[in-house]
């Protein structure tokens, strides 16, 4: 069976961890970004075709069979739909795009011109988010009484020098950059929110046109349970904390570690066991996902539409703290 054929859009950050899978189960073919800087330090090699724009990649009509966007927030919605109009299935880093009307007309996009809309919510995969998924829809702890999520990073000015991050168009905020795997994640643990309040602002970035470098929030799920939202990215140094604690009516327990990839502790009737997860083999999981989805038409392991409900979410929390 012939390779997968992959093109990457922005070679950024992300794009690395991108490269490492591509590079394990399928070709790449070219690279994308407006920096030739950039491309090179991605990728150095003379059968990699690189282009200065995604409207040159296109034109260009190259076999390709996947094009991965990595690039600014602000920018995957636009791009990912010349990408399907053009007749080529569209990975997406998070978020899908930064207002529920953009990610529901990219979904569109993917259904008129028939081509897979694939989306990246690798935390899923985390064997210890995946276990206490399965406790919770089995009724292993019980009703479900509250759930507290804390988000202590460290943002330092360095990281928002020369860059699109903490432009409020292109980044969208914290919640959208930072955080957006802990929305998605109490959505798909907990289901839809009946009401919310926020309390949020921007106390140690001021060169950032954001709303927020941290906050406070406040959830009704479904079933009365109350959720807490706790997130900065103001903490000393380093990154401090990502976790997500469930109190219970058969249990309490905590995910946490560095990319909600452990659990922390547990106090459960029915132990709840999972081994330490591994952020490269989770996204390793999205691509293994995909190829199954292209090469045997099976499901792919989530919906855009539950993309668009952690967007829809987030501009809920926004708009409540800006009444």
């Amino acid at each position: 069976m012939n390779k997968t054929k992959f093109a990457i859009v922005g070679c950024g950050q992300i794009a690395k961890k991108h490269l490492i899978q591509i590079e394990a189960i399928g070709t790449l073919v070219a690279v994308c970004d407006s920096d030739p800087a950039r491309m090179t330090a991605l990728i150095n090699q003379p059968e990699i075709l690189f282009f200065s724009s995604l409207e040159k990649l296109l034109s260009a009509r190259l076999p390709i069979d996947v094009i991965v966007i990595c690039t600014p927030n602000g920018l995957h919605a636009s791009q990912a739909q010349l990408c399907l109009n053009a007749g080529y299935h569209v990975l997406v880093e998070k978020p899908l795009a930064l207002t529920e009307k953009d990610a529901l007309a990219t979904i569109e996009t993917a259904i008129q011109s028939k081509r897979y809309l694939f989306t990246v919510l690798q935390n899923r995969f985390n064997d210890p988010v995946k276990a206490v998924y399965q406790a919770i829809r089995d009724g292993k702890l019980g009703n479900i009484f509250s759930v507290q999520v804390s988000c202590f990073w460290h943002r330092d000015a360095d990281y928002y020098e020369h860059s699109w991050h903490g432009d409020k168009t292109l980044d969208g905020g914290v919640l959208f950059t930072q955080f957006s795997h802990f929305i998605d994640l109490l959505l798909w643990y907990f289901g839809e929110v009946k009401e919310l309040s926020v309390m949020m602002h921007n106390v140690n970035h001021p060169q950032t046109s954001l709303p927020e470098d941290e906050g406070a929030i406040l959830l009704r799920f479904e079933k009365d349970i109350i959720g807490t939202v706790q997130f900065t990215t103001n903490a000393y140094q380093k990154n401090m904390e990502g976790s997500i604690t469930i109190i219970a009516e058969k249990g309490t327990i905590k995910i946490g570690g560095a990319y909600l990839n452990e659990i922390v502790y547990q106090e459960t009737e029915s132990l709840i066991s999972a081994a330490s997860a591994d952020s490269q083999k989770s996204l390793e999981q999205v691509y293994h996902s995909m190829l199954c989805t292209l090469q045997y038409g099976e499901p792919y392991y989530v919906d855009p539409k539950e993309s668009v409900n952690t967007i829809a979410l987030i501009e809920r929390i926004y708009k409540a703290a800006n009444n």
